[in-house]
């Protein structure tokens, strides 16, 4: 009987570099940055850059890469340009299920639902068929292929209008921390006014009752001096009022 053979991983390991990336070789790495500006600070050329070819193995792996220069590049073995236009359903040579239609675009909500609704369909009609005749599979398994980029590329279609959705939520958050600001202004500028107009009555009411004692003390009138005052004070309050608005 042959022996088992133990998996000892059921994914490849991740590349090996990645324990490169650790709080010291961070910290270096920001330490040797500094010295390169403030070289390149006192130097009048300007032209100390941090040399990535000089550094320790360890710290190249944690600057990433150049962008490519001829806007191309690799990617899992397939060369990408950056400023392709994007591929379409018939240049891939797909058929198109839904209709060509600016309202489709516009709104492809329902057209989703009813390619969703097909799929659900076509992989029922696929376990029925795997049921009876196995190697009838092909066409259902390539129906539920196109049914897939179709659905891709209506999702695709619809970023445009999820990007504007999503800056229209932002901008009416922000509006509305914005009014939350105001009224907490407008409350407090009621709450200081509150407390002036509470202030402005009880300094009449003191005012009054120091004018009559010092009418019967000394026979006096010093509501001459009081008024002045207190018309100093009411010309204060106005002027705080004022700036608050």
């Amino acid at each position: 009987m042959a022996e088992q053979v133990s998996i000892a991983a059921p994914f490849p390991a991740p590349p090996p570099f990645y324990k490169h990336f650790s709080k010291q070789n961070l910290a270096a790495l920001r330490q040797l940055r500094k010295a390169a500006r403030d070289s390149r600070d006192g130097d009048s050329d300007g032209n100390n850059e941090l040399d990535v070819s000089s550094l320790p193995s360890e710290l190249q792996y944690l600057i990433p890469p150049e962008p490519p220069k001829d806007e191309k590049y690799i990617s899992f073995g397939i060369e990408i340009d950056r400023h392709a236009p994007d591929t379409s359903l018939e240049s891939a040579g797909i058929e198109q299920v839904y209709l060509s239609h600016p309202s489709v675009r516009s709104d492809p909500q329902p057209h989703l639902i009813a390619l969703a609704r097909s799929l659900l369909a076509s992989f029922l009609s696929l376990v029925g068929i795997l049921s009876t005749n196995p190697e009838l599979y092909q066409e259902k398994t390539q129906d539920l292929q196109t049914l897939m980029y179709n659905m891709h590329d209506l999702i695709n279609q619809y970023r445009p209008h999820q990007a504007r959705e999503t800056l229209i939520l932002l901008m009416e958050e922000r509006v509305e921390r914005m009014r939350r600001e105001i009224q907490g202004i407008e409350d407090a500028k009621e709450k200081v006014r509150t407390v002036l107009q509470t202030l402005e009555r009880e300094d009449s009411t003191v005012s009054g009752e120091r004018n009559e004692k010092s009418f019967v003390k000394t026979g006096t009138d010093p509501s001459t001096a009081d008024a002045k005052r207190r018309i100093v004070q009411l010309q204060a309050l106005r002027a705080i009022e004022d700036e608050l608005g």
